[in-house]
């Protein structure tokens, strides 16, 4: 595989990473992760030999580069998220940590804007190693409540990061636009939204729900109206606290350190800035909550971590200087009153995770079909949805609690 990373590539790296004095003497290029790649991207890790001074040095790095699919190439197209993310890191990341020298993100050692690359430090060199290697594990509740807490804390400090910079004025390119909801009119997820409600969701209403209120709930969900209001979440307010988000903050972009001898965790690292946005906090705990956590565990612990998260927030805040005119009991507020953000991850992303066809089993290499078809509100159509209703217990229980909080949003939320 070396001939996917040249000497010059790798040489510059290791004298970014070593010093200017470091001579490279040889390397090896493999796959960056022995299971699935990445939904958008492909990953490579090099191992490299060099001469620094008297020293034979070893040392590795990670090369991100263009997804394999063509459906997959197309969307990264689509979307613009590789000059997005070389974007962050060459002129949002520098900010971020002369803020916090100890910011929670991988750190990028050089970007190649024209070929679309990123090298960046291997956080598994350093003990760091992913606790969802496929998205289809989350079915499973794989995350418990010590991941919910040690992520709220991280997010809290790297938005903290931001507080005080407004990134939005500062790179209008990058921000006025959101890269996910609206780059090209957003046709992309504006068709993924119809689709999983035409799929799944109005069938499942029409089947077990019936009555009006739930039906109209789920209408709702493909209208313009809806669309709009997500995208609005998306954007800075002026009465919330807004920060620099992740902006698609689910476990499989965090890598985490566990303590070998207890199990615990000691820290985690965010990585993959494709779809960074500048809005309120909340946006990522948002998405994080309803994309990697049941309804029944959201509910049970949300306040607790909610509260965890302000208290970081407010102390990293704190340690700089800087006063927030705000308070914890504003911050649940506005979550609730921001929760169709994270309505909309759940409604759409949630159900395919636990169909086996939408996505790859095990070791298997994510195809072409399935990519687009979870694009297009899932693999499957309105029968085969209601068939797994009937009878997969799991998927039953997650769409009678999708719906019923789309509902209780809708009128009790939306319409008031």
């Amino acid at each position: 595989m070396n001939e996917l990373v040249s000497a010059d590539e790798a040489r510059a790296v290791a004298e970014k990473m070593l010093g200017a004095d470091a001579e490279l003497i040889d390397y090896v290029v493999g796959k960056g992760t022995a299971t699935v790649q990445g939904f958008m991207s492909d990953i490579l890790r090099v191992s490299f030999r060099a001469k620094v001074g008297r020293k034979i040095v070893g040392s590795k790095f990670v090369v991100k580069r263009q997804p394999n699919l063509e459906s997959q190439q197309k969307l990264a197209a689509e979307f613009g998220i590789f000059e997005h993310e070389i974007a962050f890191f060459e002129k949002c990341s520098p900010l971020l940590l002369k803020q916090c020298p100890e910011l929670p993100t991988v750190r990028c050692y050089l970007t190649d804007q024209h070929r679309q690359i990123i090298y960046m430090e291997d956080l598994k060199e350093v003990g760091f190693c992913t606790v969802v290697s496929n998205v289809v594990q989350l079915k499973d509740n794989i995350l418990g409540m010590e991941h919910a807490r040690k992520v709220m804390q991280t997010q809290a400090v790297f938005h903290s990061a931001s507080v005080g910079i407004d990134f939005y004025k500062r790179f209008p390119e990058l921000f006025e636009e959101d890269t996910f909801f609206e780059r090209n009119g957003g046709s992309v997820m504006r068709n993924c939204v119809k689709q999983a409600v035409q799929k799944t969701l109005l069938p499942i209403a029409l089947h077990y729900f019936k009555e009006e209120r739930f039906i109209k709930s789920v209408e709702w969900v493909a209208s313009d109206d809806f669309y709009e209001a997500v995208v609005a979440t998306c954007k800075p307010a002026a009465d919330r606290i807004n920060v620099l988000c992740h902006g698609d903050s689910w476990a499989n972009n965090m890598m985490f350190k566990i303590d070998p001898k207890d199990g615990n965790i000691l820290q985690i690292k965010l990585i993959d800035f494709q779809l960074v946005r500048y809005t309120a906090g909340n946006r990522d705990l948002l998405y994080f909550l309803y994309m990697c956590f049941s309804t029944e565990f959201r509910e049970q612990n949300k306040r607790e971590l909610l509260a965890l998260y302000w208290d970081t927030f407010s102390s990293e805040c704190a340690k700089r200087g800087i006063a927030l005119n705000s308070s914890l009991e504003k911050f649940c507020a506005d979550f609730e009153a921001d929760r169709i953000f994270g309505l909309m991850m759940s409604a759409v992303f949630r159900p395919t995770i636990f169909m086996d066809e939408n996505f790859p089993q095990g070791d298997e290499p994510l195809t072409d079909e399935q990519m687009n078809g979870i694009m297009d509100g899932g693999a499957t159509g309105p029968e085969k949805a209601v068939e797994e209703f009937e009878n997969n217990p799991a998927y039953r229980r997650e769409l009678i609690s999708i719906i019923s909080e789309l509902a209780e949003y809708y009128h009790d939320v939306y319409l008031k």
